[in-house]
């Protein structure tokens, strides 16, 4: 079995002030063939359902999921399917020519990769499984999701609801430093296991926005009222795309191998405008065409929580056996009754200022029974899309969009 990724360290010295001081290790990833297939297999689900989430919001919102987060919990409950439902997961998810074995072990490494690749980044990913512990469940489909997902595992007196609750909540917390408190509301009946992810993410800009610069500035909504807002500002080179349908600026995190992109509409275009054409293929090439220039960039500061079920958007994109009663064919995970998904819960949140920005989500499946001249500035004043990405595996870990920065 080929591994994921090939490592290797470069080690360098900074000059600070009169120290001679020795930098954190920062590693550079390389894929496998199978490992880059995984990987945009990823990326783009995540953008088709980001793009059905968008679809579906009846109101202006401030909008964000992690893709890497629900392909995680998902892969997990992969490993229980069979029949039909495993074949809908593996057509949604673009991996049907994919051996299970290998999105394993590409997850794995991916994971272990992408957590100790920039010291000057700390990102955390984190799996959990709990179960009613009065309900009997296949050895492999827990020893296969704690070796390859390092999964806690715990069974549970889920007729002890609090209890349970605080057990399953309190892991989602802890994981995500409290950004976010809970995932489930309550421990129905029905309820036999949580399937958990949770991604958190604290990076530090590259280039830091000066505290003493923010300044409110006015920003333009989508039904063109204006509000003003406090708005971060910096003068430096950047990494930039024009598109005719957008301006495009990445933002780079730490040691530059996390960066956050800015897709702001041009006049006369909106983010759905945007959103309508991100495809993994097409970020990429995006991403290829950009080029580094010095851009004064004025970004709004913004906060804010989102969650929402993924059920119909997971069944719109070809995924419903799962979750029909008649269908359902989890019997990887038990063989002591007859299981469904009842719920795909994602919740996010996101904080951006001048130091940098943090972010956390988190994946819970429930499974139960039954023209001017040129300019150098780049002015985020108006509603835009942004994505948090990897730069050496292209691994998307969050994409959203800001109708309005003083929404929580």
């Amino acid at each position: 079995m080929k591994r994921f990724f090939s490592f290797w360290t470069i080690a360098f010295l900074v000059l600070a002030c009169t120290d001679v001081q020795p930098n954190p290790e920062v590693s550079d990833l390389t894929t496998t063939e199978k490992s880059a297939k995984i990987i945009a297999a990823d990326n783009q689900f995540g953008l088709e359902i980001f793009q059905k989430v968008n679809a579906s919001l009846e109101e202006l919102k401030n909008t964000m999921i992690s893709p890497l987060s629900v392909s995680l919990a998902l892969a997990m409950v992969y490993n229980g399917t069979d029949g039909n439902t495993k074949k809908q997961m593996e057509d949604m998810l673009h991996k049907a020519n994919l051996a299970p074995e290998d999105i394993n072990q590409s997850y794995k490494d991916l994971v272990a990769g992408l957590v100790s690749h920039d010291p000057k980044v700390e990102l955390s990913i984190s799996n959990a499984i709990f179960y009613r512990n009065s309900f009997s469940i296949k050895n492999n489909f827990i020893t296969t999701n704690q070796n390859y997902y390092q999964a806690e595992v715990s069974g549970l007196d889920f007729t002890k609801t609090t209890e349970a609750l605080n057990t399953v909540n309190g892991w989602v917390n802890t994981a995500t430093k409290g950004k976010i408190d809970k995932i489930i509301e309550e421990v129905k009946p029905e309820d036999m296991m949580y399937l958990l992810n949770a991604i958190y993410f604290n990076g530090e800009w590259k280039y830091k926005f000066d505290t003493k610069e923010t300044t409110d500035m006015p920003f333009t909504k989508e039904d063109k009222t204006v509000i003003h807002i406090p708005t971060m500002t910096i003068e430096n080179p950047f990494n930039t795309y024009s598109h005719q349908t957008f301006d495009l600026l990445e933002l780079p995190y730490g040691s530059g191998k996390y960066s956050m992109l800015i897709f702001l509409p041009v006049s006369g275009k909106n983010v759905n405008d945007v959103i309508s054409l991100m495809t993994a293929d097409h970020v990429n090439d995006w991403n290829t065409k950009m080029t580094g220039q010095k851009k004064r960039v004025f970004l709004p500061k913004f906060e804010f929580k989102f969650d929402n079920s993924l059920v119909d958007e997971l069944k719109a994109l070809g995924m419903t056996d799962a979750f029909n009663d008649a269908k359902a064919n989890l019997s990887g995970i038990s063989n002591d009754a007859k299981l469904i998904i009842s719920e795909v819960m994602h919740k996010t949140y996101i904080k951006v200022d001048e130091r940098g920005t943090e972010a956390a989500a988190v994946t819970g499946i429930t499974v139960g029974v039954t023209s001017i001249g040129p300019d150098n500035s780049f002015r985020v004043d108006h509603p835009f899309v942004f994505a948090i990405r990897e730069k050496d595996t292209k691994a998307i870990l969050f994409v959203g969009k800001i109708m309005n920065p003083n929404l929580n």
